[in-house]
């Protein structure tokens, strides 16, 4: 996201995605708060976060926490004597840079109020949306691989075909020659590459799963 600076209504996200009740027992709420976070702190990068305020109202603050906490690098306020819209509002004003200041809410008096800032405002509903896939992004290729050689996703030929030309590049470019000998592998393949290894094990994957396939198309015949 190109917005600077996020400033989150914390209980209009709460329930807009869906993470609150009408009726909560004892610690249910401060539960479903910190549920939030997280997933905010999942789907929003670390630069963002260091520069991300979530205000929340304080009629069921955390016990003896304070106004003011961090969670995962982001500012978490809680309104005391006032709502959040208020403290919202205030830092709005306050703010030295509002034009780069992104406003997280479905609440029309908080989005006039970025409007006359001339901060950008976004719905919460649709800000959650649009940061599903940040997760999902965060994963590194050799995760991938992990899981492909697990069984623990479904394996596409063309996939493990582009994923060991990638394992084969990276390997070349990280030895700094055209290709790696067989002498120059780790004692725990006997001889084997770190590339071939890595093509061994997806290859049998991709072997296992054919069986697997035909094996389920024979019973189903």
């Amino acid at each position: 996201m190109s917005t600077q600076f996020l400033l989150i209504d914390g209980y209009n996200v709460l329930f807009a995605v869906g993470l609150a009740r009408k009726q909560f027992g004892p610690g249910q709420f401060e539960a479903c708060r910190r549920r939030l976070l997280q997933g905010l702190a999942d789907r929003i990068g670390e630069e963002h976060r260091l520069r991300t305020t979530i205000v929340f109202d304080a009629q069921q603050p955390p016990d003896d926490a304070p106004s003011e906490e961090m969670f995962a690098g982001m500012r978490v306020v809680f309104s005391v004597g006032t709502d959040a819209d208020s403290v919202i509002e205030q830092m709005l004003l306050q703010h030295s840079a509002p034009k780069q200041v992104l406003v997280v809410s479905s609440d029309h008096r908080l989005q006039r109020a970025a409007t006359r800032r001339q901060a950008k405002w976004i719905d919460s509903e649709r800000f959650w949306e649009r940061t599903i896939g940040v997760v999902e992004e965060s994963k590194s290729a050799s995760t991938r691989e992990e899981e492909l050689k697990a069984g623990e996703v479904p394996v596409d030929p063309a996939e493990i075909a582009k994923m060991i030309k990638e394992i084969r590049a990276r390997e070349t470019a990280g030895d700094g020659r055209s290709g790696m000998s067989e002498s120059s592998s780790s004692e725990e393949g006997e001889g084997e590459t770190v590339t071939g290894r890595y093509e061994r094990e997806l290859m049998e994957r991709a072997e296992e799963a054919l069986r697997e396939w035909n094996e389920g198309a024979s019973e189903g015949a």
